[in-house]
């Protein structure tokens, strides 16, 4: 079998920081090889060095026989490696067709665009990959999902000879997962070589021929996607034995309301009552389109409701902002916690104290002493992997920074914690720990609401389950309920 890609002892430093360590790794013409390992494994690093967004310190680079040093993102393009990130990057205002043409010369002539030609040949291109979407459209107007799919066509169309995808699944419906392995067995096809990054295990044995662990800055080891279990690969994965992905449920009972939610209406929104108890974890799952990310926005404040109230211990709770809802003592954990959870250029202390500078003045003065001291102990206390406190939080792994968030919301001593989708992006480890941390706000006797697309979690990591369908409530399930089967038949209940 020929060899596409071929690393030899690559090292990279960022000043201390021993960011990877000797690599080695062989990548076969025409596979697809995952990539897998815990945030902070490095994964980000080597794949930077290979599309050219970083230099390597040390090591050799060979593709396709040829010693390369790969010297910027257009050297890697020229050489045929192309990357698919997590966050599509395309243009809102330009449409479909002139986002994948965009920057390819052939389209042009004496200063005109030749734009029958452009738009057909789209059009084409979207046919070609199943994707029913019209080339003339406004990338503005189209889903995150769409967006995703056609710049994965883009990339297609410049005739990688390797192709990167970075999580590519993680803003896709289930439907749209089928689309996009689709276009990768196409692909596979016709021989491309393909580099797989993903947390989500059951698309890495579906997917993958062979699977590279990182670890700490190290290639662990390369595995055959054959008789391999998802206890061993997760075994390799962290470098121990994961006894139970979810901490124990606190069996209740949970008698004492702490949140109540009464005929919520808006646009996205209807008639939607539940409750919630102290010391509960409530989850909330649906398909895509289901509303529960605005069933969080309406509960913080965020959208207005055209009827409905909320009581929070039997009172009534006037919410009309996240100030609001922050006052009563709600806080929410946002699904896009790089946009909306953190700050990505401050430090870890500043993100975490944000939420309540009030404690931290005095005099008009912030205390120094009082808000690094806060921070640090509760930087020991979630286990935030990072050289101190004043780690800028953009240089977290996805889990360290969900962590921060999850610090932020302490610090404004909530009484009733929402998480959106809080383990998105994050590797199995970090997941453990969250979903501990999760379970210890519980046992504290904070209500909880843990929204998430992924069934498992939800059942694994909830008292109660709700499930929403078109922004109504399609049911609620009782413990003993909690099953798969019951979850998916309420999901797609139609009456």
């Amino acid at each position: 079998m020929n060899t596409m890609l071929s690393l030899k002892g690559i090292e990279k430093y960022f000043q201390a920081v021993h960011a990877l360590k000797s690599i080695d790794l062989d990548v076969y013409q025409g596979e697809t090889l995952a990539l897998v390992g815990e945030n902070g494994a490095g994964k980000s690093t080597l794949v930077k060095i290979l599309t050219g967004a970083h230099k390597k310190d040390a090591g050799t680079i060979r593709f396709n026989g040829q010693a390369v040093e790969i010297t910027s993102p257009i050297h890697a393009k020229k050489l045929g490696i192309c990357q698919a990130y997590q966050r599509a990057e395309y243009v809102p205002e330009l449409s479909v067709a002139e986002n994948i043409f965009m920057g390819e010369p052939e389209y042009t002539s004496r200063g005109f665009v030749s734009w029958g030609k452009m738009y057909r040949e789209a059009q084409e291109s979207l046919e070609e990959y199943g994707l029913s979407i019209d080339a003339h459209m406004k990338m503005k107007n189209l889903s995150v999902a769409e967006c995703q799919l056609i710049t994965i066509v883009k990339m297609l169309r410049q005739k990688p000879k390797l192709v990167i995808l970075d999580e590519p699944t993680a803003v896709l419906s289930d439907n749209e997962v089928d689309i996009l392995f689709r276009m990768i067995r196409k692909i596979q096809k016709e021989g491309i070589t393909i580099i797989y990054i993903s947390h989500r295990l059951d698309e890495i044995f579906q997917i993958s021929d062979r699977i590279a662990v990182m670890r700490d800055g190290m290639m662990i080891t390369v595995l055959e996607n054959q008789n391999l279990t998802h206890e061993d690969l997760v075994s390799h994965m962290l470098g121990r034995k994961l006894e139970t992905m979810f901490p124990p449920k606190s069996g209740g009972p949970f008698t004492e309301e702490e949140l109540r939610v009464e005929n919520f209406t808006n646009e996205y929104l209807h008639d939607i009552s539940f409750t919630v108890h102290r010391g509960e974890i409530l989850g909330i799952v649906g398909l895509v389109g289901s509303k529960r990310t605005e069933l969080a926005r309406a509960i913080y404040g965020i959208d207005r409701l055209k009827s409905g109230q909320i009581l929070i211990e039997g009172k009534k709770a006037d919410i009309h902002s996240p100030y609001d809802a922050i006052r009563h003592g709600i806080f929410l954990a946002p699904e896009d916690r790089k946009g909306e959870g953190i700050v990505p250029e401050r430090s870890i202390k500043e993100n975490i104290t944000y939420s309540d500078m009030d404690r931290f003045f005095h005099l008009g003065m912030v205390r120094r002493k009082m808000e690094q001291d806060y921070a640090e102990e509760l930087k020991r206390q979630i286990r935030i992997k990072a050289p101190s406190t004043d780690t800028l939080c953009r240089q977290l792994s996805g889990g360290n920074q969900q962590k921060v968030v999850v610090a932020k919301a302490l610090t404004s001593k909530p009484r009733i914690l929402i998480f959106d989708e809080p383990t998105q992006g994050i590797d199995v480890g970090a997941k453990a720990e969250i979903y501990e941390l999760i379970h210890e706000l519980a046992k504290s006797g904070t209500a909880v609401i843990v929204i998430s697309s992924e069934m498992e979690e939800a059942i694994g990591i909830s008292n109660r389950l709700l499930v929403m369908r078109e922004g109504r409530i399609s049911g609620m399930l009782e413990p003993e309920e909690m099953t798969s089967e019951n979850t998916i038949r309420l999901m797609y209940r139609s009456e």
